[in-house]
C-alpha cells in the first residue's frame, strides 16, 4: 500500500496537540495511556496493560518474525517533595531536566482529583534579590499555586508525591514546524498509532507486530525492559527523538541532525559512558537505508555518543535482540521542543515500509 503524505500530515496536525498536552511525567502516565487506548478502540488488535502501565498492542501478522516497536508515553517533569507552611511546593525532578527550564514557567500539578495550575519561581526572582548566577539545583525553585498555607494547598488536592508537568502550549510555526511540550516522545507515539492505522487498511504482509507504548523511559527505560522481557521479540525498534542541533552557536561539524532533512536512522548512542548505549544491528541499519532510498524517503544518520532510548536497554535482553532506532530530529529537547512535520511524515513512511519489507 502506498502511503499518502498529505493524510499523515493532516492526522498529525489534528492530533499532536491533544497527545502533547496530556499530563504524563514518568511513573504517572495514566492520562496519556487512557488517550491512546481510546484512539485504538476500533482497531482489530489485542490490547494489554501490564504491571508497569505499558500499553502492549498486538497485531497478528502473516510473517513469522516477532517485531516490537516502542514509543514511550512519559515526559520529563517534577514531583512534589514538600509543602511548606506558606503553601509553596518544593520539588524533585523526574528525568533529565536542566534548571534553566524552570524560571517563570507555568506548571500543572496532577492530583487525585484533577489539575492545579501554578508557576515556578526561584529564590531570587528579580525583586527584591536579583539572581546573578545560574542556580545549580531544583531545590532553588518552588511552585506557587496561589495558596496561603499548607492547609489551603492541601484543600486544592495537592499532596506530597503529586507529579508536575511544565506547560508549553502546542503551536505551529511557519509552514512546517510545531512546538510543544513532550514532543519527546508524543510525536513518536503519533507515528506508532499512525502505522497501526495503516496496518488496519493494508493488504501488505506484516510481521507478528507488537506496538509498545512504554512507561518510565525518561528514568531508565523501566517499562520497555519489563515488556520486552515478557514479549521476547526477534527484532526491537525504539521510536524516539534525535537532537537537531542546527541552531546558532553550534558549528556545522557538530551537527547531529537537522530539521526538515528527513527521518533519522540510529547507528549508535551513549557509548561515551560504556553503559546502556547501543550500536544498532548493522543489517537493520542497512535495510532501513535501502528502504529509504527505494521509497525516496529523506533520511539522516544519528551517530552520537550520548543519550539513550528504549532500544539501548532492549538490545541485551533475553540473550540479545536485533535492535535499532528510528527517530524524529528535534530542537530544544526537554524544554519547548520543536520538530518538522515533514520529518514526522518521513518517519511514518520509513517505519511502515521497513516493517512491510522485513524478511528473515
Amino acid at each position: 500500500m502506498k502511503l499518502d503524505k498529505k493524510e499523515i500530515e493532516k492526522d498529525f496536525r489534528n492530533s499532536i496537540g491533544k497527545l502533547c498536552e496530556a499530563v504524563g511525567p514518568s511513573g504517572f502516565e495514566d492520562e496519556i495511556s487512557d488517550l491512546i487506548i481510546e484512539q485504538l478502540k476500533n482497531f482489530d488488535v489485542q490490547i494489554e496493560r501490564d504491571v508497569l502501565g505499558n500499553i502492549i498492542v498486538h497485531k497478528h501478522g502473516q510473517k513469522k518474525q516477532k517485531v516490537l516497536v516502542a514509543a514511550h508515553m512519559d515526559e520529563i517533569g517534577l514531583i512534589v517533595r514538600h509543602i511548606d507552611s506558606h503553601g509553596f511546593l518544593w520539588m524533585e525532578t523526574l528525568g533529565g531536566i536542566a534548571v534553566q527550564q524552570f524560571f517563570g514557567k507555568k506548571v500543572t500539578v496532577k492530583t487525585e482529583s484533577g489539575h492545579v495550575t501554578g508557576i515556578i519561581q526561584s529564590m531570587h526572582p528579580g525583586r527584591p534579590d536579583r539572581c546573578t548566577s545560574m542556580p545549580e539545583s531544583v531545590h532553588d525553585f518552588f511552585i506557587d499555586v496561589g495558596a496561603e498555607s499548607a492547609e489551603e494547598a492541601e484543600k486544592l488536592g495537592i499532596e506530597v508525591g503529586n507529579p508536575v508537568s511544565i506547560y508549553y502550549p502546542t503551536e505551529f510555526l511557519g509552514k512546517n514546524r510545531v512546538v510543544a511540550k513532550a514532543l519527546d516522545d508524543r510525536a513518536l507515539v503519533f507515528v506508532l498509532l499512525e502505522v497501526l492505522k495503516f496496518f488496519e487498511k493494508t493488504d501488505d504482509q506484516i510481521p507478528d507486530f507488537y506496538a509498545l507504548f512504554s512507561t518510565q523511559e525518561e528514568i531508565g527505560a523501566r517499562g520497555a525492559i519489563v515488556a520486552t522481557t515478557n514479549i521476547k521479540p526477534d527484532y526491537a525498534i525504539a521510536l524516539d527523538m534525535s537532537l537537531a542541533t542546527d541552531i546558532p552557536g553550534v558549528q556545522e561539524r557538530n551537527y547531529i541532525n537537522e530539521l526538515g532533512k528527513g527521518t533519522s536512522i540510529k547507528v549508535m548512542d551513549k557509548l561515551s559512558t560504556g553503559v546502556n548505549g547501543i550500536i544498532s544491528d548493522r543489517k537493520m541499519v542497512s535495510d532501513m537505508k535501502r528502504i529509504a532510498k527505494e521509497y525516496k524517503i529523506p533520511y539522516q544518520i544519528e551517530a552520537y555518543s550520548a543519550g539513550a532510548t528504549d532500544a539501548s536497554f532492549m538490545q541485551t535482553l533475553n540473550g540479545g535482540i536485533k535492535s535499532g532506532g528510528i527517530q524524529i530530529p528535534m530542537r530544544y529537547v526537554h524544554s519547548y521542543e520543536e520538530c518538522d512535520v515533514r520529518d514526522v511524515c518521513a518517519t511514518v513512511e520509513l517505519l511502515y515500509y521497513y516493517l512491510c519489507n522485513l524478511s528473515s
